[in-house]
């Protein structure tokens, strides 16, 4: 009766087996697994919020339908143009999704000609039955806002399995 070695694979696998496990073990050990929603979200979708379900309300906002049942978490980036009409221009972002203001911002830094871009992201995790409207809100002063309106751009996250996380001191 035979006895088997740990060799044995290697040698029955030919010379490259060691440098074959080397490369496959460790990779698939360091590789994240891409998460989808997690099952307790089964009848929801992470759907993708495409430039077609958005659109230019004014040159003061932008407005972007999250389909019903929709899960998951999403990046939304937007960006506001005007052009400068003297010293003291400045531009405020909003981004407000269903009704809870997910990021504010306002630029200040000098400028008093030309046009400029004012850039605004937050990341939201979505869980809704009803269709939902993202928007973003622009606003200036001292400056022109440029009529195609405010860009906003919404992409999806992987699920990276975290609800919440909030920040508080402990009792000293």
């Amino acid at each position: 009766m035979r006895s088997c070695s740990h060799a044995r694979p290697a040698i029955l696998l030919g010379p490259l087996a060691p440098a074959l496990l080397a490369l496959t073990a460790p990779a698939a050990v360091a590789q994240p697994v891409a998460r989808s929603l997690p099952k307790a979200f089964d009848a929801y979708q992470q759907h993708d919020i495409s430039p077609g379900l958005c659109r230019v309300v004014s040159p003061s906002e932008a407005q972007c339908i999250v389909p019903e049942m929709t899960a998951g978490q999403y990046a939304i980036e937007v960006a506001g143009t005007s052009t400068a009409q003297g010293p003291g221009a400045s531009q405020t972002l909003q981004i407000i999704v269903g009704t809870a203001p997910c990021a504010t911002g306002q630029n200040k830094a000098p400028w008093d000609k030309g046009a400029r871009t004012f850039r605004l992201g937050c990341a939201t995790t979505l869980l809704t039955d009803a269709s939902l409207i993202l928007r973003v809100v622009y606003d200036d002063v001292h400056a022109t806002k440029d009529p195609s309106g405010p860009l906003i751009s919404v992409r999806r996250l992987p699920w990276q399995g975290v609800l919440n996380v909030t920040p508080y001191v402990p009792k000293q």
